[in-house]
């Protein structure tokens, strides 16, 4: 049996990075830009088992079922809609006092248009090679200042689709950065395209005397958290298998989130059909050649920025099971996300843990169709985890909810002409 929550924000919330943060005068704990997909679905097990341990009667499950219980989140949601991480893809740039969007789109280049030379960095062992397809022109702007850090569900999809030309994407975005300065986003529409990153709040605290309940002398230290919107909420979905006992009454909870215990309030919705597959994006790929995927939650690979399920060919053998192969041809990936915390188990208690090194959300992998129907693999694996298996004992990532991936039509240009 499967549940959506909701959860809300009440307080600034500190998704803590796992840098060391001891009790050093002027010390600052800092926080990440998002909310980690392995902190809310900590969060989430924790509330259901003390939830359970606070029913009448003895609870007939263990407290180790809760810890093993798949979370799949976040997603968040702002005014009634959902918003995902801007694809890497979109190269956004100012020119007199303009903005503009750019697609960055691989060019097949063959034979005599290349010279057999390579591309730099694009090679599993040298830096050259010619394995992968590179982006003409991309990196040749400066990008934008203060740049859209989510876009809502309404643009993926025509993101993802390709039936927006990149005029009318120019001509939106200038118009979200004009209301952006003249209005604050508290008084932005209902459905606006775009979301900021989040805001970071300071708070300078001191430490306190366990004896005297006092503040110490000079043990100054500082913390950062995410500011939220108003009508913002974070969405997760639980599946709780076979074990129902374990999801009885409505779900309706306070718990803590996040680093300094700040507060949050869990509910439980109604499935609106909302994380399905539109059937606009699985119309577009019907037949597709070329498709995109964008990664909506960080993503674990063994390979670094290359998934493990591709093979030394860079190749696909249905590692999904809905008879779609592909052949990786170009891949978008921005600078890795370092994804850690703190170990609250009775073994190693107060510990951080070892920083990872996660394919951040937004990254964007480019596709060749090599077998099957490009839209069975959107609607079987639409907001489903692409992430590889980690066989490290402290760390669950399909289960988290790590690499939910969306799934798009890449429309493939022409290569550019040569001279002869």
């Amino acid at each position: 049996m499967k549940k959506r929550l909701q959860v809300k924000p009440l307080d600034p919330i500190m998704v803590r990075d796992g840098r060391p943060f001891s009790a050093t005068p002027g010390i600052r704990a800092h926080t990440l830009s998002d909310v980690t997909p392995s902190m809310l679905a900590g969060t989430i097990r924790t509330m259901l088992a003390k939830r359970e341990q606070a029913q009448e009667g003895k609870s007939s499950l263990s407290l180790n079922h809760f810890s093993k219980l798949n979370v799949r989140g976040p997603i968040y949601k702002y005014r009634e809609n959902l918003y995902f991480a801007m694809p890497q893809d979109a190269e956004m740039y100012e020119e007199h006092g303009e903005a503009s969007i750019r697609f960055i789109r691989p060019v097949n280049l063959t034979g005599a248009q290349h010279g057999r030379q390579g591309f730099f960095g694009v090679g599993q062992e040298g830096r050259l090679a010619d394995v992968l397809w590179p982006p003409l022109g991309a990196g040749t702007h400066k990008g934008i200042k203060e740049a859209p850090a989510y876009i809502s569900k309404e643009r993926m999809v025509h993101w993802l689709t390709g039936t927006v030309t990149e005029e009318t994407w120019s001509k939106l975005l200038n118009q979200w950065r004009l209301d952006q300065k003249n209005n604050p986003l508290h008084a932005a529409c209902e459905t606006t395209p775009f979301l900021p990153a989040f805001i970071r709040e300071e708070r300078t605290h001191t430490a306190i005397d366990p004896k005297t309940y006092t503040a110490k002398e000079q043990q100054l230290f500082s913390t950062e958290s995410l500011v939220f919107p108003p009508d913002f909420t974070v969405e997760a979905e639980i599946d709780f298998g076979e074990h129902t006992s374990s999801c009885t009454g409505k779900i309706s909870e306070m718990h803590p989130m996040g680093g300094k215990r700040r507060l949050a309030h869990f509910s439980e919705v109604e499935d609106d059909l909302s994380w399905a597959c539109p059937v606009a994006i699985q119309d577009s790929m019907q037949g597709a050649s070329y498709i995109r995927m964008v990664l909506a939650t960080p993503a674990y690979f063994r390979k670094g920025w290359l998934p493990g399920w591709l093979d030394e060919n860079l190749q696909t053998k249905n590692p999904w099971k809905c008879g779609v192969e592909l052949q990786l041809r170009w891949a978008c990936v921005p600078r890795w996300h370092p994804v850690s915390g703190w170990s609250y188990s009775k073994d190693d208690l107060f510990s951080e843990k070892a920083v990872r090194r996660m394919v951040p959300a937004g990254s964007v992998y480019f596709f060749e169709v090599t077998k099957g129907n490009a839209a069975d693999l959107a609607k079987e694996m639409w907001l489903q985890s692409v992430s590889d298996t980690n066989r490290r004992k402290e760390a669950f990532d399909k289960e988290d909810g790590y690499g939910l991936a969306l799934w798009g039509k890449w429309n493939i240009s022409n290569p550019p002409q040569t001279n002869k």
